[in-house]
């Protein structure tokens, strides 16, 4: 059996591992871009409107943070935003219905069709300007913060890279978490099977020279994901 690595961030490892090691396979949990986080209260005024462009960017505010309760909507990219939007304020959280990603999120915010007031745009350094560009483009008042960045973690890495040769399953849901190990040139992607979370804005290179290439549409139907790693592993 191949090994399975995950290389990001993700609130339901534990059950993701262990329904795995019930089929078999060893999991090893290697986050290669830690995520340092810059702000615990970047929600510094009244808004009426906060978009959450990645989980990374609400996990770590501090839950006293009274100003985002006075918000009317809270948009965020997808699942992972949400889940985090209850859990630690117990608000909702507006995501897309299907298309969790940049382009998804505004033609939710364009469905709806709500004034969205004064806005606060919360995301990480490098990130994707898709939505900046969208408030820009429609002349909306905004504020952006950027509350966390990405930072290498060389030895994750280099863990991850002395195992490609065996054949892997490489299990990242942004094309950033990947990033680092695609593009190492002592890597041979072809001993690589990548799975991701489907963002129709992410253009991942190289895909043709990968053992295979996978999309998730799910990240939290960890049933799936383990059946899609069982085919790849056949």
């Amino acid at each position: 059996m191949l090994d399975v690595i995950l290389v990001s961030n993700y609130s339901m490892k534990e059950e993701l591992q262990e329904s795995l090691m019930a089929h078999g396979y060893k999991f090893h949990d290697l986050m290669i871009q830690d995520i340092h986080h810059i702000e615990r209260y970047p929600i510094d005024d009244e808004y009426t409107t906060i978009i959450i462009q990645s989980a990374n960017a609400i996990k770590k505010i501090d839950a006293s943070n009274n100003h985002i309760y006075n918000a009317k909507y809270i948009y965020g990219i997808g699942p992972n935003c949400r889940s985090w939007v209850k859990r630690k304020f117990s608000l909702d959280c507006i995501i897309p219905d299907d298309n969790y990603s940049s382009i998804g999120l505004i033609n939710k915010i364009k469905d709806n069709g709500y004034d969205l007031g004064n806005v606060l745009l919360l995301k990480g350094i490098g990130g994707k300007e898709t939505i900046q560009n969208y408030l820009l483009s429609e002349r909306l008042p905004h504020n952006i913060c950027n509350v966390y960045e990405r930072i290498l973690n060389e030895d994750n890495l280099k863990s991850v890279v002395s195992m490609v040769n065996d054949g892997v399953i490489v299990i990242g849901f942004s094309k950033s978490s990947i990033e680092p190990l695609i593009e190492s040139p002592s890597v041979n992607l072809g001993k690589i099977h990548i799975i991701v979370l489907d963002k129709s804005d992410e253009e991942i290179n190289n895909i043709e020279k990968f053992a295979s290439f996978t999309k998730l549409i799910d990240i939290y139907d960890i049933p799936d994901i383990v059946e899609k790693i069982r085919g790849i592993d056949t």
